[in-house]
């Protein structure tokens, strides 16, 4: 585009030289270039709008898989809690020195749970950014916590 300016430019002055014919054409030259000047700043102004748009939709569409993640997240983390809850009432049906024993097993788990808890939260509202390390460490969470509760349950068995 730079060089369609540049271009009308020498045109403008060789043909400056040329007398009366030569106004004509330096006129012509210069309606042209500022022809061009205008459609570079249509385009750029299409082009910047275009831009906003995608990245409007990019930022729609990733807090969409946020708030899907967010969703399941909470559903394992429900289910994990429902898991716990039966456990302990199991643990508490269980006679001595077996109930002192895997009580120590429900408190872990609670505490694991309480960490998983934590994390949802931040991954709730994080930064678009942040989110995905945050899942993922969830993710890490809810599979250790899972796994300790069935090493639990195992025990009661």
């Amino acid at each position: 585009m730079n060089k369609l300016v540049v271009s009308c430019m020498c045109i403008m002055v060789a043909v400056a030289s040329c007398g009366e014919q030569g106004d004509k054409a330096a006129a012509k030259a210069k309606e042209m270039a500022n022809s061009a000047a205008g459609a570079a700043q249509s385009a750029a102004g299409t082009v910047k709008e275009k831009a906003s748009e995608v990245a409007a939709s990019a930022k729609d569409a990733a807090g969409e898989l946020q708030a899907t993640a967010v969703t399941q997240a909470t559903e394992m983390l429900n289910a994990a809690k429902v898991k716990i809850d039966e456990l302990s009432k199991k643990v508490d049906s269980q006679s001595e020195p077996m109930k002192t024993s895997l009580k120590s097993g429900i408190e872990s788990v609670k505490t694991q749970l309480a960490g998983a808890e934590k994390t949802l939260g931040e991954f709730k509202t994080a930064a678009a950014d942040k989110w995905q390390s945050l899942k993922s460490q969830f993710t890490d969470q809810i599979g250790k916590l899972n796994s300790a509760i069935s090493e639990l349950a195992a025990k009661l068995k």
